[in-house]
């Protein structure tokens, strides 16, 4: 009976792997790619017990499923391009959870980290506004002006902004901003902050294909910085990457610990996911990068420590 059961387990984490690979497909098939990860663990510690206890095909069957998921885990070993003679910068992603119940921790938190830029989601007024607020701290910005509670995705920057833009109607782009950074010298840096819906939204794949239009119109090197509510290896950070000419930078970092809705109700994540990410375009090293604590938010910020190579040329769009 114990061999029935172990067996048809490891049979539905098979199935469980083989259906993440569909994940441009339907909703359902990205939330098994999103826990790609986990089923490696989950099928490799069955394989392992399997085997201590002489149920060979079992064994063997969640070795199998562990292997098929370990080899869509790409983008976790991706090394970084190294860092050249370029200049320094500083960039800050951070969704701030537009239910974050201390917002002035919150916003001392992000003066503090001091970025040379910063890109937030889910951008609270109280962090935004007031004597003590990103507007201050950053004579650069580009950031909705609309009477709302929540200012969506913006880009705060110590250095002067070209071509800002707002994209915010998400059944048609990304809630995004756009902008080209001014380092000096002739030097540009291409920016693009994202927030895209949530699997069961169905929208993910018409905003990774809109991010090519808004990237050509951007010079290059460029960064992509945002909360893509997706895994790094998915199809659609994969799509984005490619048709933006950028890669992901890779590595494992937990963004995000908060809870999965579910048709019973939201339950919360025991380990988090990786769900906010940073693409680069050639021309830019990464010294290194860091998640950091954000106070009353659901996710970690992401802060990277850039070289940038000179450039300035528009940019392209991959295919």
């Amino acid at each position: 009976m114990l061999g029935k059961l172990t067996f048809a387990l490891a049979a539905l984490l098979l199935l469980a792997v083989v259906a993440g690979y569909g994940d441009a497909w339907h909703p359902a098939l990205a939330v098994a790619a999103g826990f790609r990860l986990h089923l490696v663990i989950l099928a490799g510690g069955l394989g392992v017990a399997s085997g201590i206890v002489s149920l060979r095909q079992t064994s063997g069957l969640a070795f199998v499923a562990a292997l098929a998921a370990g080899a869509g885990l790409g983008p976790l070993w991706d090394l970084a391009e190294l860092p050249g003679d370029g200049r320094g910068v500083t960039l800050l992603y951070a969704n701030l959870w537009d239910k974050n119940p201390v917002p002035d921790r919150l916003r001392a938190a992000l003066r503090a980290a001091d970025a040379d830029i910063l890109i937030t989601s889910e951008t609270m007024r109280p962090v935004a506004d007031g004597a003590g607020g990103l507007r201050a701290h950053y004579p650069y910005r580009v950031v909705s002006l609309a009477p709302t509670a929540t200012l969506r995705t913006a880009i705060w920057s110590k250095f002067p902004l070209r071509r800002g833009r707002l994209y915010l109607n998400n059944t048609l782009a990304p809630t995004a901003a756009s902008a080209a950074a001014d380092l000096g010298g002739g030097q540009l840096l291409g920016l693009i902050g994202v927030h895209f819906s949530r699997a069961g939204e169905g929208l993910r794949q018409t905003q990774a294909e809109a991010l090519g239009p808004i990237a050509a119109g951007l010079p290059r090197p460029l960064v992509i910085a945002g909360d893509f509510n997706a895994a790094p290896w998915s199809w659609v950070t994969g799509r984005a990457a490619a048709v933006t000419g950028t890669r992901i930078l890779g590595g494992h970092r937990i963004t995000w610990k908060g809870r999965y809705p579910t048709p019973l109700g939201p339950v919360p994540a025991p380990w988090g996911q990786q769900i906010d990410h940073l693409l680069v375009s050639s021309g830019i090293g990464v010294e290194e990068i860091t998640t950091i604590v954000l106070p009353g938010s659901d996710h970690r910020g992401l802060l990277v420590r850039l070289r940038v190579a000179p450039g300035g040329t528009p940019g392209k769009a991959g295919s």
